[in-house]
């Protein structure tokens, strides 16, 4: 990832990058009547995940690509908070936007834990894949602020937002049936992929297109973890 600042005008392409193309899919499934689709709901959802990578993009240090992982400790924890206060806006007001509805639970689904420990197997080999072995021992943190950023931060405050809240919202956009609920996961799914295939660089916009795919992989496998179970811990631990 390149400097984080971004223009006005290329701030707001870079947000349309994001969410057009799932505007896109959900209107190509309200026309063809699989699903429903609420504005409101839509558009709740895009604010929402605007506000999100606003917040964290606003916070990195300006010279982010000189520093070690952990530098993003402050970044991540207000997109965390950012995600909370969201969270307590919408809450109660529908059924998917309870603690149950979110995956914001211990509790999992019966028979989903071997499942899960599968898709943890998956991601792993996955990031392995596109690292390489020797990269990722190599890269081990120095210190324990380090080992505690990587076993704590990036799926705390990225799977809530997305294998929660965003796929909670897409899921009401579309009718909150068990059939949006799934469509639901291939929309947060995607702005997963484009979130991180699409940045800001130097004042405009770069783009990552191995990041990409790489996100939309790993976001399928998350994804699949999040329905099977109905939560979020196994997608938190596995992140």
């Amino acid at each position: 990832m390149g400097d984080s600042s971004v223009t006005i005008a290329a701030a707001l392409v870079l947000w349309g990058c994001w969410i057009v193309p799932v505007l896109l899919l959900a209107l190509a499934l309200k026309l063809t009547r699989q699903t429903e689709l609420d504005w409101r709901w839509f558009a709740a959802a895009a604010v929402a995940y605007g506000i999100y990578m606003l917040v964290g993009f606003s916070t990195l240090p300006a010279n982010l690509r000189s520093l070690p992982d952990e530098a993003r400790w402050s970044s991540r924890l207000f997109q965390i908070a950012a995600t909370a206060t969201m969270m307590a806006l919408v809450w109660n007001r529908h059924p998917l936007l309870t603690a149950k509805g979110m995956g914001l639970t211990l509790r999992q689904n019966p028979g989903s834990i071997p499942w899960s420990l599968l898709g943890m197997a998956a991601l792993t080999v996955a990031g392995m894949i596109r690292n390489g072995v020797d990269p990722a021992l190599t890269k081990l943190p120095a210190n324990w602020l380090g080992w505690a950023y990587h076993a704590v931060l990036p799926g705390l405050e990225a799977e809530p937002i997305y294998r929660g809240l965003m796929l909670s919202l897409f899921a009401v956009t579309l009718g909150g049936t068990k059939k949006a609920i799934g469509w639901g996961a291939v929309m947060s799914t995607m702005v997963f992929s484009l979130g991180h295939g699409f940045y800001p660089n130097n004042g405009g916009i770069g783009i990552d297109l191995h990041m990409m795919i790489y996100a939309a992989m790993a976001g399928t496998i998350l994804g699949a973890m999040r329905l099977r179970s109905g939560s979020v811990l196994f997608g938190i631990i596995g992140h």
